[in-house]
């Protein structure tokens, strides 16, 4: 019985990549072939981004075993990649580590590449969106709170319309309440 078991678990999980966007199967497909020829290359700075970017992946393949997964979530797990690396730059820069700077930099780079090859929306192009969005929302209802912009946005259309995933819109959303 325990054995049965051992065997369908990696028919599951290579389920989960099928029930996946193409474009995320080809994201990912693309990332094992990078990884792949920086192997022939040699190049372990690349080989050992890009080893990190399949396992950050993988894990959350493994922890949204029931949702589909698509190009936004490749994107949220790049900017959080990328967002780590700048802190990451900036202890290193604080405590004189400019050996360990260069080498951030370079996987940042290389992370940010891959970011841009997906076709989502820009974090630039998301705050300029969600910023006419509450104008026009302010507009209506001078004294717009928080929940009352969540409310009025149609979360099954909006991401479609701008390319961008649901979260990157609220993160944003909430920047711009902050800020104002």
């Amino acid at each position: 019985m325990l054995r049965a078991t051992r065997l369908l678990t990696p028919q599951l999980r290579v389920f989960v990549r099928y029930e996946s966007s193409s474009t995320y199967n080809a994201a990912v497909a693309s990332l094992k072939k990078d990884l792949k020829q920086a192997m022939i290359a040699k190049d372990d700075l690349k080989k050992t981004t890009i080893r990190g970017l399949l396992s950050t992946i993988k894990n959350k393949e493994i922890d949204s075993k029931d949702k589909d997964l698509d190009e936004f979530v490749l994107s949220e797990v790049y900017s959080k990649l990328i967002n780590q690396r700048k802190d990451s730059i900036n202890d290193f820069l604080q405590n004189g580590r400019e050996d360990l700077v260069a080498k951030e930099k370079q996987e940042l780079e290389i992370i940010q590449n891959y970011l841009q090859g997906l076709p989502v929306a820009s974090k630039e192009e998301i705050d300029s969106k969600v910023g006419k969005l509450l104008n026009e929302l302010r507009e209506k209802d001078p004294n717009l709170q928080l929940k009352q912009v969540f409310s009025k946005i149609d979360w099954k259309t909006i991401p479609l319309e701008w390319k961008a995933s649901s979260n990157m819109i609220k993160s944003s959303i909430v920047n711009f309440m902050k800020s104002s």
